[in-house]
């Protein structure tokens, strides 16, 4: 029978993780004890088996979390997973989702704590922007519970892999349209949120870019939003009201339907050049309704679909991501073209 990596870990003694940390060559292990270690597999001949513990998986149950702040992306997140989980039906796999309002850091710590503590075997998150998930990723880190990051990055914070939006691509791209559609200059006001990392990171983009490319379009005032209904209307009400001359509005964040409602009631639809992001349902009857002249879609689907997918290969098959960031495509979608 051949060695289990139990048994080299005893004979190395040291635990299972650190073994599996050297056969997948990651990171936190000493240089002497890596050597240890790796003579022990050269010696009796170990092989990792992604086959046999992929027929494991199909005996024993396996919980993948999926935490998802309440966000206008969620819905179309959580059908690209889906398919991903029913394409593993054969495993006895369940996924269970989590929660919590969009503004929650605290909450959202709290789960990602609690499922560190409950050992599930993964988890898909879309975190808030705060140093506490950060901490808390780090605590899964530490207990070897893979996560994958979907639609919004973290900075400083350990995880197998990214999935999303390229946000410096997505605010150039948004940048150079508004240049196209006010080649006379003009004034633009921006709403956006401070929650989401990639909210941030396609606005930062848009500014420097548009500032580099279309000196002529000046920026009146860019407002912050939660993302609630309520806050996003009077938010856009009050940035109309204070910038009555505005030419176009740029919308980094969720809340569209919002943002253009209070564009609607200050008589204004139609006649301001208003950019957003992504294709939900009130966002195509906007553009078709000629309320918002474009949105750019990062592919919310495929985002959850490849998400959950190397979250599966990584536990099931041992299969690392090939590259620490996979980028979706940036899709410009207007009136002609959008369905």
């Amino acid at each position: 029978m051949s060695i289990t990596l139990k048994q080299i870990a005893e004979l190395a003694g040291v635990h299972k993780s650190t073994v599996d940390k050297v056969i997948h060559n990651r990171p936190g292990v000493s240089d002497a004890t890596r050597q240890k270690i790796r003579k022990l597999l050269d010696e009796y001949g170990y092989e990792s088996n992604p086959l046999a513990k992929a027929l494991n998986y199909q005996k024993k149950k396996m919980t993948v979390a999926v935490v998802l702040p309440v966000v206008d992306a969620q819905p179309e997140l959580k059908e690209g997973m889906e398919i991903v989980r029913q394409d593993f039906n054969s495993f006895n796999v369940e996924v269970v989702y989590y929660e919590m309002p969009f503004s929650d850091a605290e909450g959202q710590s709290r789960c990602l704590r609690k499922l560190c503590q409950q050992g599930v075997s993964g988890v898909v998150l879309l975190p808030i922007e705060n140093q506490i998930i950060a901490d808390a990723l780090a605590e899964l880190e530490a207990a070897h519970i893979p996560v994958v990051i979907v639609n919004s990055d973290l900075d400083d914070a350990p995880y197998l892999c990214y999935v999303g939006q390229d946000m410096e691509q997505s605010g150039q791209v948004a940048a150079r349209l508004f240049g196209l559609w006010l080649s006379d200059g003009g004034k633009l006001g921006i709403v956006s949120s401070n929650n989401m990392r990639a909210i941030k990171q396609r606005e930062y983009a848009f500014q420097r870019y548009l500032a580099a490319c279309c000196p002529n379009i000046a920026i009146a005032e860019s407002v912050d939003i939660r993302e609630t209904p309520e806050d996003a209307y009077e938010n856009t009400m009050n940035l109309l009201n204070r910038h009555p001359d505005l030419n176009a509005v740029f919308i980094t964040c969720g809340c569209v339907a919002d943002v253009c409602r209070a564009v609607r009631d200050k008589g204004l639809a139609g006649q301001l050049v208003i950019v957003s992001y992504e294709r939900y349902p009130a966002i195509v009857e906007l553009v078709k309704n000629h309320e918002i002249a474009c949105t750019l879609s990062g592919g919310l689907r495929t985002q959850g679909r490849l998400a959950m997918r190397l979250l599966f290969e990584y536990i099931i098959y041992e299969r690392e991501p090939e590259r620490k960031t996979f980028f979706t495509k940036n899709e410009i979608l207007i009136r002609e073209n959008i369905s």
